[in-house]
């Protein structure tokens, strides 16, 4: 006899979890953004609403109802409204141009476009010459969904069914789709939510926009556990502060940019980042002074993670993190990794290789793209699939995994593998360098040799630079060239450099 027989759906997924917190801490705060907060009741209520105006509007389950929104109160709303309305949400990047927008609209097929005010303009040029209908956030839309009615509308999500598209950044190549159905993403928020030991009083603030999977990892953790998300629009060293001394959050996510930018403000020392229990980046690397004086501001609440969007993520917490400053960590609960050389043979823990893995909150694959969800695929020895990272790393006898950078940024130099990595730790060394970057370069007798980019924060000469780092560096490492970079390095929104933009610079 099974007690579940009867019964469905038999799935809680986020959308359902919010529905549940509005049942039993109806009137708990769930969002805060200035000087509006929404309680669980109210923001479930309102999900309903726009579901039901979607449908109105057309919306079916399954299709992709993309999103040109700000980081706000109303995203979450439109978040919901599209689950609860069994749609695919597609959150696009704001800082992309009309033309790029509208070739990811193409590629998602989207049904409906949905835009906040400051991105109407954006919007309307994206969708120019095409049928698609766009609703703007204002008057109209508003009439919409006060005219709507705010029960349950009764659409049943599945674990197999599709939550959101998330694009990639681009940094190695044209961006993808990422799906994710909605089992992966109840995952993502469980398991996160449980590695962050964040619980229905924690303060969890978001200050990234959800077209970035990095946005999902504060606010995905708080809808699972019924955690009030506290919104920042727009990052700036004074507003972020200001937040930190209005709601002294518990929780969130802060990428070495931002980071860099706060430890710059004269008012730092007093801005009682303490109050952190976790202050997690992740993104990109950490240059190792600023992740010092992050761990001391927070009282040493900083965390560190690494994964991607694709769903394969490790964590380290702080009392690890003092101990082994170089990880970024175990693999996080449900998360299972390998390490493969270029046979694909298994090296876990007798060598350097790419990174594989797999856990409960991975992706679906890749949005109608066949033939990169065959490239990404590697099976264990006992059938189940892995997908491939991009990333090289090594294991210590404890489980702890360190980069060794990825295997596109890989430099083949007269036959020996070296990691630009290796090369840029060197760098972040010396006392005039604040963040250092290696490409690969052709070279007629070595096939390829490292070229070194730093930004500094003092005077220092280039070749006196170079020759400092060269006589510290293997032979085979040593850099070629050696460049100081006026301003900071072009980045994705998480702050990860694009090396595609310094190389295609460099070769001109």
């Amino acid at each position: 006899m099974s007690f579940v027989s009867s019964y469905a759906p038999v799935f809680t997924s986020l959308a359902d979890q919010v529905r549940l917190h509005a049942v039993y801490r109806s009137g708990d705060t769930a969002l805060i953004e200035g000087g509006r907060s929404v309680d669980w009741a109210s923001y479930s209520s309102t999900g309903n609403r726009i579901a039901h105006s979607l449908q109105t509007a057309g919306i079916r389950k399954g299709d992709r109802v993309a999103m040109l929104v700000a980081n706000g109160i109303w995203s979450h709303e439109v978040l919901l409204g599209i689950w609860r309305a069994g749609a695919v949400a597609v959150p696009l990047s704001t800082m992309l141009t009309a033309d790029a927008v509208g070739t990811m609209l193409e590629d998602c097929e989207a049904r409906l476009l949905l835009a906040s005010t400051g991105y109407a303009d954006l919007a309307r040029a994206a969708v120019a010459g095409s049928d698609l209908p766009l609703l703007v956030q204002g008057d109209a839309f508003d009439q919409l969904v006060a005219g709507s009615p705010d029960t349950d509308p009764g659409m049943a999500l599945g674990a197999d069914d599709e939550a959101v598209i998330i694009y990639s950044s681009g940094t190695t190549g044209k961006p993808k789709g990422i799906v994710h159905n909605h089992e992966s993403r109840f995952s993502f928020g469980a398991v996160l939510g449980g590695e962050m030991r964040m619980h229905c009083e924690s303060v969890a603030l978001s200050s990234i926009p959800m077209h970035s999977n990095g946005a999902w990892l504060s606010w995905c953790p708080a809808k699972w556990c019924g955690a009030t998300t506290v919104i920042l629009p727009q990052f700036s060293p004074e507003a972020f502060i200001e937040v930190i001394q209005r709601h002294r959050p518990t929780h969130g996510f802060v990428v070495p940019a931002m980071c860099g930018a706060l430890l710059d403000h004269p008012d730092i020392e007093q801005a009682g980042l303490e109050c952190f229990e976790c202050a997690l980046t992740a993104g990109s690397p950490m240059p190792a002074a600023m992740k010092q004086a992050m761990r001391r501001l927070t009282g040493d609440g900083l965390w560190e993670l690494w994964g991607l969007t694709e769903g394969v993520i490790t964590m380290i917490n702080p009392s690890q993190l003092a101990e082994r400053p170089d990880s970024v960590g175990r693999p996080v609960h449900g998360c299972e990794i390998r390490l493969i050389d270029d046979e694909d043979n298994d090296v876990t823990f007798s060598g350097t290789g790419e990174i594989v893995g797999y856990s409960g909150g991975l992706m679906s694959g890749y949005w109608n793209r066949p033939d990169a969800n065959a490239e990404i695929l590697w099976r264990g020895e006992t059938g189940r699939t892995f997908i491939r990272t991009g990333d090289i790393g090594e294991f210590d006898s404890e489980g702890f995994l360190t980069l060794r950078g990825r295997a596109k940024d890989m430099i083949i130099s007269g036959g020996v593998n070296v990691y630009p990595v290796d090369i840029e730790s060197v760098l972040l060394t010396h006392d005039a360098v604040v963040d250092a970057a290696v490409i690969g370069v052709e070279h007629e007798k070595w096939g390829e040799t490292p070229v070194g980019f730093v930004r500094t924060d003092g005077a220092v000469v280039a070749e006196d630079l170079k020759q400092w780092a060269n006589d510290k560096l293997a032979k085979h490492q040593r850099l070629r060239d050696l460049v100081i970079y006026p301003g900071d390095f072009p980045r994705n929104t998480l702050g990860k450099v694009l090396k595609n933009e310094l190389r295609d610079a460099y070769l001109e």
